[in-house]
């Protein structure tokens, strides 16, 4: 048996890794092969050699293709470099934020993002994340929001149209509600109720036509990102959103795919908005 599982030989070899990545591309013959690959004709050789007797590659009359396991084999090894094209634009950035908040399948579909920026605040402009966010708000005629908790700013920045749509923690219901009986509010909601609905989630995002924003909560001082479990809510778990200094920003049409699939997933795993309310703000629901 190969003491090497077969990603594991393939990348091991960064002659095998191209040429697994370049016939799945089509069908290229040896010559096209020596000629398109930085290296010298007899790693080509042997690299060919090797892959084919490890029934990764085939070889006919037009060229050379990947077996069915190889085809798998190259699937891997493009998702793997993808999530390393990803991550290495800032690294930072998810060394120091949860990201098992996000739910699993949505977490490996990161990469289908590819470009994104990261804003944060600095001492000279401390509150640079929190107004690109504003910005997001208030250049979009409509929008899709996560929050886990509340912002006077970002209320008021929330577009009110009937395509908008918010999905909230319920503890961001308390305070809106809240500052409404303490005065602080003149108006209680300026959405229809049947537009908010109730999420357990533990990060902010917007989705608009033309951008995808979110907020991850930081990683505690001597905690790790591993073992953190979406829905719980011991708070030596995990940092609060609220608190985080940086913003993940992208246009591209994946992001915004990708925030739109990811909304209408929790869109229809939440709970209405009307049952709380009546039951914790009777006065206020009449």
């Amino acid at each position: 048996m190969p003491s090497q599982s077969p990603n594991e030989f393939v990348l091991t070899s960064s002659v095998r890794t191209e040429i697994v990545l370049r016939v799945a591309e089509g069908l290229p013959t040896t010559d096209e092969l020596l000629s398109e690959i930085t290296a010298s004709d007899s790693a080509v050789y042997d690299a060919l050699g090797t892959l084919r007797d490890r029934g990764l590659l085939t070889q006919s009359d037009t060229g050379w293709k990947l077996t069915a396991h190889g085809s798998l084999v190259a699937d891997s090894i493009s998702a793997w470099q993808s999530s390393e094209a990803f991550l290495d634009q800032d690294p930072e950035f998810w060394k120091n934020h949860r990201t098992t908040v996000i739910p699993a399948r949505f977490r490996r579909r990161l990469p289908e993002i590819e470009e994104y920026e990261i804003i944060r605040d600095t001492p000279q402009d401390p509150n640079r994340s929190e107004d690109v966010a504003i910005g997001v708000l208030d250049s979009a005629d409509a929008c899709e929001l996560t929050t886990p908790y509340y912002s006077r700013r970002h209320q008021e920045a929330i577009p009110a149209n009937t395509e908008t749509r918010l999905l909230v923690t319920r503890g961001v219901i308390d305070v809106s509600f809240q500052r409404y009986r303490d005065g602080h509010r003149e108006e209680l909601n300026n959405l229809e109720p049947a537009t908010i609905r109730l999420t357990d989630c533990q990060f902010a995002s917007v989705i608009t036509d033309e951008k995808l924003k979110f907020e991850l909560p930081t990683v505690s001082e001597g905690t790790t990102d591993r073992n953190d479990e979406p829905g719980s809510t011991d708070p030596s778990d995990r940092g609060s959103v609220a608190d985080t200094t940086a913003l993940f920003v992208s246009e591209t049409e994946a992001a915004i795919q990708w925030g739109r699939d990811l909304f209408a997933t929790l869109w229809a795993e939440s709970d209405p908005l009307g049952p709380y309310v009546e039951h914790n703000f009777h006065e206020l629901s009449e």
